[in-house]
């Protein structure tokens, strides 16, 4: 692995790295931008010393972001401010109609995440936001099971949550 490498890719993804951080830190994304930044490039640096393949650097690059900038918000105890489903329902090219309903959808999936157990709001949060079991395994700390145990429990505790506003087939 060439360091120059490693440069490269953190030049060429180092908008993609910010629009992470901003999307799930928010407001707080100028207090640890620097810090993910520089996990991310910890991470490339591994995974290129390894010599492991990174055959789509965009998705890798941002999944790291997006996995650092969680760590790094729950580090600071800010975890609940954290809404990375945020724009997965709503399309901006949708129709305005279409539009509200998705919004009102995106607000009451937020009440319901509000009902969850904090450690199942958590691995919901997560797999909603498109993580798998080993992502979130991996970002909290907890074992396999357990995250797995979280995202199915939480899920099935959603979907009642949900079902009993009226939502269904989400």
């Amino acid at each position: 692995m060439a360091d120059d490498d490693l440069e490269s890719l953190v030049t060429r993804y180092a908008a993609l790295i910010r629009a992470a951080v901003s999307r799930v830190a928010g407001p707080r994304s100028a207090d640890v931008g620097d810090d993910v930044a520089q996990r991310v490039a910890t991470a490339l640096w591994k995974r290129l010393r390894s010599e492991e393949a990174i055959e789509h650097p965009s998705t890798y690059i941002y999944r790291c972001a997006i996995r650092e900038t969680l760590r790094e918000v729950e580090r600071l105890g800010e975890v609940e401010s954290i809404k990375p489903i945020e724009d997965n329902l709503v399309d901006p090219g949708l129709d305005p109609e279409v539009r509200l309903r998705g919004r009102e959808l995106e607000t009451t999936v937020e009440q319901c995440l509000g009902d969850l157990q904090p450690e199942r709001a958590q691995a919901v949060r997560a797999h909603l936001a498109g993580f798998d079991v080993d992502e979130i395994m991996e970002l909290h700390t907890w074992p396999y099971q357990k995250a797995r145990n979280l995202v199915a429990r939480g899920m099935a505790d959603l979907r009642e949550l949900l079902a009993r506003r009226g939502v269904r087939d989400v």
